[in-house]
């Protein structure tokens, strides 16, 4: 396959992400099918991730260069142009010049001379410097995060926090951890002793390549920061606690929980049934025995009242946390989005409240650091409901508290964007 070819299937898949608002995570399964090749994947895969990470940075570019945006189509042409000037290894001519022939391949030879004229002339543009332009406008085209992120981070945790949470570049391989069910520590550490492994706190980071070689069974993939929620969620003096996961597709905080606490009863819910099946192929994977349901988790499920010692609140949020391994997720969201977001928030922790013992907790949980989704939405909970209150998480591998959690990549190891709280219901 030439360059034009999968410069091609690079154009159509951000053409859907950016004019259908599609999450390129979920298209490009679909693309790659029909690509063999394994180098063209990759190729295929890297510059399709990296111009959604750049993509505010080339926007910034753009913008400097044309009086008036672009149509999308023609957008896009420019995008791929300047990455592989900008961040690839392909000399500017060639970058240039396989462009252009792009803009024709795709029935645009009309605006070639446009395209051509552009990539050039963009040669010229320098990035904003510290100190020259707005603190919000300097770290959104640096690290290329929408503007009205910035400001939030800024207004929530000031300059210096924000720039190293920004700038924070993640780890290239993938957190996994060993299933006990299936195999000991000593055994999975032996297993894999001569291959290029990092060990956490918890697990182990590895390259794509060595995950691809591990038993399917014996270990999987899961974030550092999903583990360490877990061990907050573990029940404290209870011998066979009821568990609720509310918000749970794919399952894997419910598999490992019943992992840790094998004589727990763990009901693992969600809203839609082929998340359902996920879980359950989930758990099968993981010879699991943990119960899948199909649940609304904003509605009252009255079989569960008063029945739980533990309610999981994983709730939908802004992903904020996570958003450097999933580059287009904020592309669609607004400033706005985050109120709405705060509500369903809101509705879920409410709904949950009925089904918690006396004495028994819930566990709220978000892969985001807004303060809106995350302290905003706890308080507000409490101060409605006087029968709840903090309840200190206990766990050797978090530091000591007052009931919450917070995560954060630039200082906890490379962890996820990550906050739990847990609140015990008193009476």
């Amino acid at each position: 396959m030439d360059t034009k070819e999968r410069d091609l299937i690079c154009y159509n898949l951000l053409n859907d992400v950016f004019m259908e608002n599609a999450y390129a995570s979920l298209l490009l399964g679909n693309y790659l099918a029909t690509v063999k090749d394994e180098k063209d994947r990759a190729y295929i895969t890297g510059l399709v991730y990296g111009i959604l990470e750049k993509n505010v940075q080339l926007n910034y570019i753009v913008r400097s260069l044309v009086a008036r945006k672009p149509k999308t189509s023609i957008d896009v042409l420019l995008k791929i142009g300047l990455y592989h000037m900008r961040y690839m290894s392909t000399p500017t001519y060639a970058a240039i010049n396989e462009t252009v022939e792009l803009t024709k391949y795709v029935g645009k030879s009309g605006i070639s001379g446009f395209v051509n004229a552009v990539l050039r002339k963009s040669e010229k543009v320098e990035l904003p410097k510290e100190g020259e332009v707005p603190d919000a406008e300097y770290l959104s085209v640096i690290y290329s995060v929408p503007m009205w992120i910035c400001e939030k981070l800024l207004e929530q945790y000031g300059y210096d926090f924000t720039k190293d949470f920004l700038s924070y570049e993640p780890r290239k391989k993938t957190h996994i951890r060993y299933n006990s069910r299936v195999t000991t520590k000593e055994e999975f550490e032996e297993n894999i002793k001569n291959f290029d492994v990092e060990r956490s706190i918890l697990g182990y980071y590895v390259t794509h390549n060595v995950l691809k070689t591990l038993n399917k069974s014996a270990c999987t993939a899961q974030s550092l920061a999903s583990m360490i929620a877990v061990h907050c969620y573990l029940p404290e003096g209870v011998e066979s606690p009821v568990v609720l996961d509310l918000c749970g597709a794919p399952g894997g905080k419910s598999i490992y929980l019943e992992e840790l606490c094998p004589s727990a009863q763990i009901y693992c819910c969600d809203l839609h049934p082929h998340r359902v099946e996920l879980i359950k192929k989930y758990a099968a994977r993981m010879k699991s025995n943990i119960k899948a349901l199909l649940s609304d988790a904003s509605n009252i499920f009255p079989e569960w009242v008063n029945r739980c010692d533990i309610v999981i609140c994983d709730v939908p949020c802004s992903g904020l946390g996570v958003y450097k391994n999933k580059p287009d997720l904020l592309f669609n969201k607004k400033a706005s989005d985050i109120d709405k977001i705060k509500q369903i928030q809101i509705n879920i922790l409410e709904n949950a409240k009925n089904y918690v013992k006396i004495g028994g907790v819930i566990c709220y949980s978000t892969c985001t650091v807004f303060k809106e989704e995350n302290e905003e939405v706890v308080e507000e909970f409490l101060s409605r409901n006087a029968n709840f209150v903090f309840d200190e998480i206990k766990s050797p591998i978090v530091k000591p508290n007052n009931g919450t959690v917070k995560l954060f990549p630039h200082m906890d190891d490379g962890c996820d964007g990550f906050f739990v709280a847990r609140l015990r219901r008193t009476e």
